[in-house]
């Protein structure tokens, strides 16, 4: 709705193993590509399956109860996931032959959705075979707190997917021991009850259509910042994915096996189901102080080639 999608641009950078592609729209990784195989990486956003490639969510992570929120006294209008995933970002000058960065700031129609002045910075980066996102939200306000919250949704291609398969790859999550999900659900808000997780004994989360049948696996509370995806056989790994991010979501879509899965570090949670709450105590959220920058590791997905 902020800007004309044919304005969007894409950006490469690479180092002697990956290809990544970004698009200036939303900012957002298109493409991975493994230099010697040819092979793609990242999930290619058919539409058959979800149109989505890995969209940056600001200033909300997941749904708002009624699609709302509330700012001293007042009731705004708010899309799930937030609105930067659809703006136009502006590439720095600068350019690295293996990173870039995007930015983008508030407009008068982003204003009506979230009355704050910000520059969203995001950051990537190629390390050997680690591909890094990094955020960085500065507040030009000399006197108004800046509340949001912010969040990665990397889709990593599954390369043993068939369909009609009951398991297409696993997760490891780490700690693997003692840990526990909420779901969302209705509105993309979560309930007040804690799930256990389908695991092996291994501790092997299996990507399947069971698994996702009650909606996204929410893991808060900072409890697992590792997830290495497996192939079918248990043994090769995919990608270790890990953040800095105190919750971590895992979703495919519900009653569909997919051939790819999401795993989303976010610095922040969709509202509690019924409560439409203020901005500055949704959960986890973000607060940069005036005239401050605040950092946030949003992933590095280490690349098992």
């Amino acid at each position: 709705p902020y800007n004309n999608i044919y304005k969007a641009m894409n950006y490469i950078i690479e180092n002697d193993y990956l290809r990544v592609t970004i698009r200036s729209l939303g900012a957002e990784v298109i493409s991975v590509v493994d230099k010697e195989s040819g092979k793609e990486l990242w999930w290619n956003a058919d539409p058959a399956y979800w149109a989505g490639y890995s969209p940056i969510l600001f200033p909300a992570c997941g749904g708002l109860w009624n699609g709302e929120y509330k700012y001293q006294g007042k009731t705004y209008k708010m899309v799930k996931h937030g609105f930067v995933r659809t703006m136009e970002f502006v590439p720095s000058e600068e350019k690295e032959y293996a990173s870039i960065s995007f930015s983008v700031q508030e407009t008068e129609e982003t204003k009506l959705q979230y009355p704050f002045a910000f520059t969203l910075t995001i950051t990537y980066a190629l390390n050997g075979k680690t591909l890094t996102c990094n955020a960085s939200v500065a507040n030009p306000s000399d006197s108004e707190v800046l509340h949001y919250q912010i969040g990665g949704h990397p889709a990593i291609m599954l390369p043993d997917f068939e369909k009609g398969a009951d398991v297409v790859g696993y997760m490891l999550p780490e700690p693997k021991d003692g840990i526990s999900v909420v779901r969302a659900s209705e509105q993309g808000c979560f309930g007040g009850d804690r799930f256990g997780i389908p695991q092996d004994t291994e501790g092997l989360i299996p990507i399947s259509v069971d698994t996702f049948r009650n909606e996204a696996l929410i893991f808060d509370k900072s409890q697992v910042k590792k997830m290495t995806l497996l192939r079918i056989d248990k043994q090769t790994p995919i990608c270790h994915i890990t953040h800095g991010a105190p919750v971590l979501l895992v979703w495919q879509m519900t009653d569909l096996l997919c051939p790819y899965v999401c795993v989303e570090p976010w610095y922040g949670m969709p509202d509690r189901i019924g409560y439409s709450v203020d901005l500055d105590i949704r959960p986890y959220s973000q607060h940069a102080m005036p005239g401050e920058v605040s950092m946030h590791n949003l992933w590095d997905i280490e690349f098992c080639l």
